[in-house]
């Protein structure tokens, strides 16, 4: 007979933290899959819960947040859906691969390797936004849209960018305490205006996972293209979030791919 709870030993850290942790929020798990998928039960709802990425970055960094951020997100499905006015000013976007499993979510692709994806933030927890969503909140697709632009350009006033000259050349990094906003603030057209005097405009950047971003200008495109693969590979691979191994062109025109590692 199949034993759900076989592979999850005392050994297991990061299961027996999640758990608990879930159990601390009234919450049980209800079963898990011969695939290791876990099944919990939220508000007649059942949620398919993997914890190979809480895994990767945990044995990456030992830090308990990612177990943490999985189970606000999880506890956010039981929470009452706020009203679209109560909840306007928290929607941002982050970035999946396109082999994400998006079902209903309401996402946008960016290139062939990966797209956006609409989520709301509250109280240090988020939740992704989907198609019921826009229905509950009697909200059009493109007014939603333009709600998320304008929260990232009120967010953009909050980062700085941070510049190192290395052999003549400029590399610009994105310094702000939302960390897991850093590549999503490329995403706006303010950017242009933070990064044109320091590294200018059109200017490239490389987002491997959320929470990291080198940006760097045309003049300087085939000096870092060429130094940047090794970083880029290791946060990438590390990374229970990974983005793209890409080099991204952001212009007028909007953001391209030009290659990737």
């Amino acid at each position: 007979m199949f034993d759900p709870f076989k592979n999850n030993s005392n050994d297991d850290v990061v299961f027996n933290k999640f758990k608990m942790q879930l159990e601390s929020k009234g919450l049980i798990i209800d079963s898990i899959d011969e695939d290791g998928f876990i099944n919990v039960n939220v508000e007649e709802s059942y949620l398919k819960i993997s914890l190979d990425n809480v895994r990767r970055n945990y044995e990456r960094d030992y830090d308990d947040s990612h177990i943490t951020d999985l189970i606000n997100v999880i506890v956010s499905h039981s929470s009452k859906k706020e009203d679209w006015e109560e909840i306007k000013n928290k929607v941002y976007i982050q970035f999946f691969p396109n082999d994400f499993d998006f079902e209903n979510l309401i996402y946008e692709k960016v290139t062939n390797e990966f797209s956006k994806v609409f989520m709301v933030s509250t109280n240090n927890s988020f939740s992704f936004v989907s198609d019921d969503d826009l229905i509950d909140w009697n909200l059009d697709l493109d007014d939603f849209k333009k709600q998320v632009d304008l929260n990232l350009d009120i967010f953009l006033d909050k980062v700085q960018i941070e510049v190192e000259d290395i052999d003549s050349h400029t590399l610009g990094m994105i310094n702000i305490e939302d960390v897991w906003l850093k590549s999503a603030c490329l995403f706006t057209l303010k950017i242009k205006d933070l990064v044109k005097d320091n590294i200018g405009f059109p200017f490239y950047a490389v987002i491997p996972v959320r929470d990291f971003c080198y940006i760097f200008g045309e003049q300087d495109l085939e000096y870092f293209s060429e130094r940047l693969g090794s970083v880029v590979l290791e946060e990438y691979e590390k990374s229970g979030y990974p983005i793209t191994t890409e080099i991204l062109r952001f212009s007028e025109n909007g953001v391209e791919s030009i290659g990737k590692y």
